[in-house]
């Protein structure tokens, strides 16, 4: 079995047609993890307060 090995030259070009800079990408993919890390809390959070009131069942 062979594996393809990427060099490292490729991997800077695709990620700088892709989105920029590494560090631009790193700020982009970081925004979004904690724009959904918050999204997902503050929907388990609504959850939890709408079924305390019984208006959604579990």
């Amino acid at each position: 079995m062979n594996t393809e090995n990427v060099t490292n030259s490729n991997n800077t070009e695709r990620t700088t047609l892709e989105g920029g800079s590494k560090e631009a990408l790193n700020k982009k993919t970081s925004a979004q993890f904690l724009l959904s890390t918050s999204l997902g809390v503050i929907t388990i959070i609504l959850a939890a307060v709408s079924a305390y009131y019984g208006l959604i069942r579990f």
